[in-house]
């Protein structure tokens, strides 16, 4: 290993593809990102072409290649996004869009699965919710909607899968991505076949199951002439988002939680061993490092609601963002900021886009409650940031109830940046919160999984350790207002209840 050597990491998320050069010590060398787009044909639908995410990547890499100079770049991984379908024909081309996470189409295929097996047997099987958004559900619509494609697939991928064979040229997920798939069997790491039966899933059609840090082969000729890529640039096969944005920001001990505060917030905590929460609010996936579990929830729509308030309340800001180079989210945060704690008594319900806490209820709907002539845009805008932070509640309470004991929060992503929503979520929860200095982590995880495939490091966890980037100061819990959010997240969840007859 020379003190030159480089690996990289590359976030194919739904919105774009992010690349991070890293040193094996950690040091951020350089970044790169190639924007998406997202198709929404009909309501509940979301759909991207997996060839994009190969362009993405190819123009991300070449960015890359281009920032680092002559400095080796000795191996790539990928951080991909969770609960997507790629059909793909045996070359490898795909035969129809890719149904992406927050494509929820599948819900009559669950609950025919449902009337074939229990879903606590299957909970029990793969960790998983009996839930519309994970693979398997969409790989049985695709059978029963679009039968031709369904056909003639050889395969049906992850995104992660798919990105990492066409840039290597081997098939293979990793237990991540496998466990989203609601197929995994927990105890033996390979598919199920009583779950895989259930959906009408021949396994055989699946990726087989290796390490996160399992090494593929070198770079593909069309992605290394694309990318300015050496010949003996290694392939790391990566893990699912979730996973490489906790690992990213160094959170591999038991009870360090880490919340991703993007467009969704994904929920993960480091747990010793497997582990379910009786109500289901959690699930529980592999983490990136081999051998080790993280019970998660993979979100509600936080960031994007808080995206959906500029983009319909916060003209004023926007406009002010505009007229002076100012962040809007920023100035989003003043105008939250300028009214106490608790938001004169006003509520949201995190629901934009339906609730995963204080329940998986895809029927929920948002709302503010509360609301009177004397409340104004920045009572709304506090109370939906203390909304996110009461679903953030719900889900640590659901990890405790499966015996873990959250100790710390570790908040990464573009929110995290933000002083007043990391000192809410303290105030809220009762725990420090801080945040890495460098808050897009899921590129530094999958590249903490290139070192440790291109041997760097010893395993996983020693990468994960060494390449984690400094954290600020965090933001501690406030007694007084702990006291206060303590009452409003109790009436937070009697509003809920009230209002789910309605849903």
């Amino acid at each position: 290993m020379s003190d030159a050597d480089l690996v990289v990491g590359v976030d194919v998320g739904s919105q774009g593809t992010c690349a991070q050069a890293i040193a094996a010590d950690g040091t951020h060398i350089a970044t790169s990102y190639v924007p998406h787009t997202l198709s929404y044909p009909q309501p509940g639908w979301a759909e991207q072409d997996a060839r994009e995410w190969l362009g993405a990547v190819a123009q991300a890499l070449l960015a890359i290649r281009r920032g680092v100079g002559d400095r080796p770049l000795r191996a790539i991984s990928f951080g991909s996004q969770l609960d997507g379908m790629v059909p793909a024909d045996a070359a490898g081309e795909p035969l129809g869009p890719a149904l992406i996470w927050m494509d929820r189409r599948a819900g009559a295929e669950c609950a025919g699965a449902g009337e074939r097996i229990d879903p606590a047997r299957l909970r029990a099987l793969t960790g998983c919710n009996l839930d519309p958004g994970h693979v398997a559900a969409k790989i049985a619509w695709l059978a029963g909607n679009r039968p031709d494609q369904h056909a003639a697939a050889r395969w049906f991928l992850l995104p992660g899968s798919f990105v990492a064979w066409r840039a290597s040229g081997e098939v293979a997920v990793d237990h991540s991505n496998a466990s989203s798939a609601m197929l995994l069997d927990v105890e033996t790491g390979d598919w199920c076949e009583e779950a895989c039966a259930a959906f009408g899933i021949d396994p055989g059609s699946l990726a087989p199951v290796r390490p996160a840090d399992a090494v593929l082969g070198t770079v593909a000729p069309w992605l290394r002439e694309a990318a300015g890529l050496d010949a003996s640039t290694l392939v790391v096969l990566g893990c699912g988002d979730e996973m490489a944005a906790t690992l990213g920001a160094g959170v591999v001990e038991p009870g360090a939680v880490c919340d991703v505060m993007g467009t969704a917030e994904p929920v993960c905590a480091v747990a010793p061993g497997p582990a379910l929460d009786p109500g289901g609010v959690t699930e529980l996936h592999p983490h990136a490092d081999p051998g080790s579990w993280l019970l998660e929830n993979p979100g509600w729509l936080s960031g994007g609601a808080y995206r959906w308030f500029r983009d319909e309340l916060g003209s004023v800001e926007a406009a002010r963002a505009a007229a002076t180079g100012a962040d809007v989210y920023e100035l989003l945060n003043d105008l939250a900021g300028g009214v106490p704690a608790g938001a004169g008594g006003v509520l949201w319900v995190p629901a934009l886009a339906g609730a995963m806490a204080p329940e998986w209820n895809a029927d929920a709907r948002a709302g503010w409650f509360g609301l009177t002539a004397a409340h104004g845009r920045a009572h709304m805008a506090r109370a939906l940031l203390e909304g996110n932070a009461f679903a953030l509640r719900d889900v640590l309470d659901a990890m405790g109830a499966a015996g873990l004991e959250p100790t710390e929060l570790v908040c990464v992503a573009g929110g995290a940046r933000g002083d007043l929503l990391r000192q809410i979520r303290a105030d809220v929860t009762g725990l420090p919160v801080t945040r890495p200095e460098d808050v897009e982590t899921t590129a530094r995880g999958a590249a903490m999984l290139a070192a440790a495939g291109a041997g760097l490091h010893p395993d996983v966890r020693t990468a994960g350790l060494a390449m984690a980037g400094p954290r600020v100061e965090p933001a501690l819990p406030d007694p007084e207002r702990s006291g206060l959010y303590d009452d409003l997240h109790a009436r937070h969840r009697r509003l809920y209840a009230a209002l789910r007859p309605l849903f």
